[in-house]
């Protein structure tokens, strides 16, 4: 079993995952994910025609429509289910995304490193700098991460989930790693948000049952779903 997080890990030989992978896809058990980082202004028309794109043959997919589909394997609407994600709680998400989601009926999922948001304006290219994250040069301001405020306002119509607190590689030997990147991050959300999100991510997308240590204390932090490279899991 492997014991490092900043690789991607799978709980059994890559043969036995594909042909996991390759038995739903047949039977049509998925739900097809596009995924964001940075959405900086100069990009919009470019993401405009992407989501006028998808709309045409695609839905949006909601927790609801995720917790129906985890536990019935079936899908409920006509067109295939999509989730647009955007990862790392950049400002541009906000900007940029949440308009163009509304305009073509999407649930975007924002998976946000809770410390990022909560770090002081003038310090968030630091702490992207030391926590491998990418800023752009395109606000006249020092802020490049969310506001809570925008969390909130993006909480009423989106889903928020957690892509750990501070961004960090989770060591397995190190419990305060694993206590402060996946508990305290929920903590930091229900502060927040007066609620806990039900959406994991790690960095490097460890699926469920790869790590029993780190399984425990998502658990302990009362997360529903973990999203990894290859899956969405529901956490029972």
């Amino acid at each position: 079993m492997q014991k490092n997080l900043g690789t991607i890990a799978t709980p059994n030989p890559w043969e036995n995952v594909f042909t996991s992978l390759k038995k739903g896809l047949g039977i049509g058990q998925y739900i097809r994910s596009i995924n964001f980082h940075n959405t900086p202004a100069y990009r919009a028309e470019e993401y405009k025609r992407q989501l006028e794109f998808c709309q045409h043959y695609f839905s949006s997919v909601s927790e609801e429509d995720l917790e129906s589909f985890l536990t019935t394997g079936q899908w409920h609407k006509d067109k295939p289910g999509l989730i647009p994600a955007f990862y790392n709680g950049y400002r541009n998400n906000f900007d940029v995304m949440k308009p163009l989601l509304e305009r073509y009926g999407f649930v975007g999922w924002f998976f946000v490193p809770s410390e990022f948001v909560s770090t002081p304006p003038q310090l968030q290219r630091t702490f992207a700098l030391e926590h491998t994250m990418r800023v752009l040069d395109e606000y006249e301001d020092e802020r490049v991460a969310l506001s809570w405020d925008e969390v909130r306002e993006l909480d009423k119509h989106h889903v928020v989930a957690s892509h750990t607190k501070t961004h960090s590689k989770i060591s397995l030997e190190l419990a305060e790693d694993l206590e402060r990147e996946i508990v305290a991050s929920q903590h930091d959300f229900v502060k927040e948000l007066g609620h806990a999100v039900k959406s994991f991510a790690w960095l490097f997308g460890s699926e469920y049952g790869v790590h029993k240590e780190a399984d425990k204390y998502l658990h302990e932090a009362g997360y529903r779903y973990l999203f990894s490279n290859f899956k969405i899991q529901k956490l029972v």
